[in-house]
C-alpha cells in the first residue's frame, strides 16, 4: 500500500519539548511492506495540505495530528476536515480531541471503572484539562493546603490567559478577553482546569492496541525521572523531557500481580473512553495510591509514536511485546479499518466464500492433514474447511483435545465439518473478524490452505492474534497455488485470482522470543504441487 503519514509541525509548538520536537512519528523507517510519504501539517495551511496529498492518491492515511483549541498546532480543525473526506484512515479523531480530561473521568465514574482519583482531599495536583507533554505543570501544581491551592489557580490563569484567548477565537466567542475573565473568575471550578488528589507513588504506562473491539495490553511500562523535591513525585514540563526521564519495562516477573493489574485497568480505560474507534488504541497513565490500586490520571489517544530506535521516547514495549512489532502494528490499524468498513474487501471474501461453498464436496475429497504428535486441551481451527484438522485430531487416540472450534467463511463447508462430529462450536465467519473478537486463550491453532487468501495486512493481524490466544502452539499449513492444483484446475483456475504467496511475509514476521518455529515441506505428485506446514511452539 501507499501510506499517507499526517503530523503536526512540531516546531509550532507554544513551549519547548526537548528531543520531541526533533523527532518525526514516521513508521515509514520500521516498515517495507508499504511505501510511506510523510506529510507535516501546518495548523494555518492545513486544508490544502492535506487536499494536495489527497491528491497524490494514497491508499490509507494515518492520521497523528494532535493540537487542540488551545495551541497552534494543526489539529481539531484539521482533522475535522479530513474526516470529511471519508477516506481509508486510522489515527486521532476530532472528537477525542474536542473532550478534555474531565469527559473521561466523568465517563470513568458513570461506568465504575477504572478508578479515578477523587477531588475533595489534600494533597490536590492542578493542571490544564486540554494539555500536552505535562504543560504548565511545575512544582507549584501540588497543593497541600487551601492557600497553596489559592496560590496554584491564581498563578495557572496568568498563564493560561493566552491560551484561553486563542481557544475562545478558534470557538468563534464574541468577545475572547470576557471568555477567559469568566474561566479566571471560576477558580478551581473552572471547567478547562482540573483539580484532583494527588497520588503520591510510582507512574506507569500501558499501551493498549485495538483489535477490532478487543483491547490487547502491552508491557507496561514504569516512568523514570529526576526530582525535584523529596515531597510528591511527578513530571514537570522540564521533567518529562529532560535527557534523564523516560520509561522503562516492567517485567512480569519483577511483580506479576501489578503487572497484570496495570494491563486490566488499562483495558478498562479503553473501553470506558471506547479507544476502538480510531482503529489504534490508546496509552493509558496510571498512578499507584498507598493503597496499593492504580488509579488512571490520563488517556493518550496516540499508542505508538514510531519514533527512532535508541531515542528517548521509543516504543520499546511494541518492539519487546506486540508480535510483528511495529509492521504488524501499522497492519492491525489497516485491518481494523476493513474489519468496519469491509467495502471491496468484503466483496472478495463473499465471492471467495460462494466459490468454496461450490466445491465443497471436491475440497472435502483432497483435504489431508497429518497431525504427528499427541495434542491436548483446548484448540481452534480457522479456515476449517471440509474438516480435514478435526478429522486428523480425532483419528489419533493419544489426542485429548477437550473443544476444538472451527471457522470457516463457507457454509457449504461448515455442513460437511457438521456432518463429521468432530467440532464443538463451528463459527461462519472471516477469521480476522472471529479473532478480533476472540478473547479466551486456547492452547492450540490451525490454520491450514487458510492464509494465502487474505490481504497483506490481514494476514499480519491473524499472526499477531495466534500468538496473543495460544499457549502451547500454531500450526500453519500452506498450499502452493502458483501453479494451481487439481482442486483449481478442475474451478477453470478462478482460486488462483485469490492467492497470494506470504511465506516470505511469514518468514520475516517479527516471532515472539519466547517461541520456536519449524518448517517442512511435503510434495503431492498427483495434484503437481507441495505445502509447507509452519510450527510454532512455546
Amino acid at each position: 500500500m501507499r501510506i499517507c503519514v499526517f503530523q503536526s509541525c512540531f516546531e509550532e509548538l507554544q513551549a519547548s519539548v526537548g528531543e520531541s520536537q526533533k523527532l518525526c512519528m514516521n513508521p515509514g523507517v520500521f516498515i517495507t511492506q508499504h511505501t510511506v510519504a510523510h506529510k507535516t501539517i501546518h495548523k494555518t495551511t492545513a486544508k490544502e495540505q492535506i487536499d494536495e496529498a489527497v491528491q497524490e492518491g494514497y491508499d490509507f492515511y494515518l492520521n497523528f495530528m494532535w493540537g487542540t483549541h488551545d495551541d497552534s498546532l494543526a489539529g481539531i480543525d484539521a482533522i475535522r476536515y479530513f474526516e470529511s473526506l471519508n477516506l481509508p484512515s486510522a489515527g486521532v479523531q476530532s472528537s477525542e480531541r474536542e473532550e478534555s480530561k474531565w469527559d473521561f473521568f466523568a465517563a470513568a465514574k458513570l461506568e465504575g471503572s477504572p478508578l479515578v482519583p477523587g477531588t475533595e482531599n489534600f494533597p490536590l495536583f492542578v493542571k490544564p484539562a486540554s494539555s500536552y507533554g505535562s504543560m504548565f505543570i511545575d512544582e507549584y501544581s501540588l497543593c497541600r493546603d487551601e492557600a497553596e491551592l489559592i496560590r496554584c489557580i491564581e498563578r495557572l490563569n496568568r498563564l493560561m490567559r493566552p491560551v484561553r484567548i486563542q481557544r475562545a477565537i478558534a470557538l468563534d466567542h464574541s468577545n475572547p478577553d470576557q471568555y477567559a475573565d469568566a474561566h479566571e473568575s471560576a477558580g478551581r471550578d473552572s471547567t478547562d482546569v482540573v483539580v484532583q488528589e494527588f497520588i503520591d507513588g510510582e507512574e506507569f504506562s500501558v499501551v493498549v492496541i485495538a483489535m477490532g473491539q478487543t483491547p490487547v495490553p502491552l508491557i507496561p511500562q514504569r516512568a523514570k525521572y529526576k526530582q525535584v523535591s523529596g515531597d510528591g513525585r511527578f513530571l514537570t514540563l522540564d521533567l518529562k523531557f529532560d535527557s534523564e526521564s523516560g520509561y522503562e519495562l516492567l517485567e512480569e516477573a519483577e511483580d506479576p500481580d501489578l503487572y497484570r493489574l496495570l494491563q486490566k485497568m488499562a483495558m478498562e480505560a479503553f473501553t470506558t473512553k471506547k479507544m476502538y474507534t480510531n482503529y489504534m488504541g490508546c496509552d493509558v497513565d496510571m498512578r499507584i495510591g498507598r493503597d496499593g490500586r492504580p488509579y488512571v490520571i490520563e488517556v493518550d489517544p496516540l499508542p505508538v509514536f514510531f519514533y527512532p530506535t535508541g531515542s528517548q521516547l521509543e516504543d520499546t514495549d511494541v518492539k519487546y511485546g506486540y508480535p510483528g512489532s511495529y509492521r504488524a502494528v501499522v497492519n492491525t490499524y489497516i485491518t481494523n479499518f476493513f474489519l468496519e468498513n469491509p467495502g471491496s474487501r468484503g466483496l472478495h471474501f463473499a465471492e471467495l466464500a460462494t466459490l468454496f461453498d461450490s466445491h465443497g464436496e471436491t475440497a472435502q475429497s483432497e483435504a489431508q492433514v497429518e497431525v504427528t504428535m499427541p495434542l491436548s486441551g483446548t484448540a481452534i481451527d480457522l479456515g476449517c474447511g471440509s474438516g480435514a484438522v478435526g478429522h486428523a485430531l480425532h483419528a489419533n487416540s493419544d489426542n485429548k483435545i477437550t473443544n476444538l472450534i472451527g471457522v470457516d467463511i463457507s457454509e457449504k463447508m461448515l455442513d460437511i465439518s457438521r456432518r463429521g462430529g468432530q467440532y464443538s462450536e463451528l463459527v461462519h465467519d472471516r477469521m480476522e473478524s472471529f479473532l478480533s473478537r476472540q478473547i479466551e486463550m486456547v492452547d492450540h491453532i490451525f490454520c491450514v490452505s487458510g492464509l494465502e487468501f487474505l490481504p497483506m495486512e490481514e494476514l499480519d493481524f491473524v499472526l499477531v492474534r495466534c500468538f496473543q490466544l495460544s499457549r502451547h502452539s500454531i500450526t500453519l499449513v500452506l498450499d502452493d497455488w502458483k501453479n494451481g492444483s487439481v482442486a483449481d484446475i478442475r474451478s477453470s483456475g478462478r482460486f488462483r485470482k485469490y492467492y497470494v504467496d506470504h511465506l516470505e511475509s511469514i518468514k520475516s514476521f517479527q516471532v515472539p522470543k519466547v517461541w520456536t518455529m519449524e518448517i517442512s515441506k511435503t510434495s503431492d505428485r498427483c495434484q503437481e504441487s507441495h505445502r509447507l506446514t509452519i510450527h510454532f511452539t512455546k
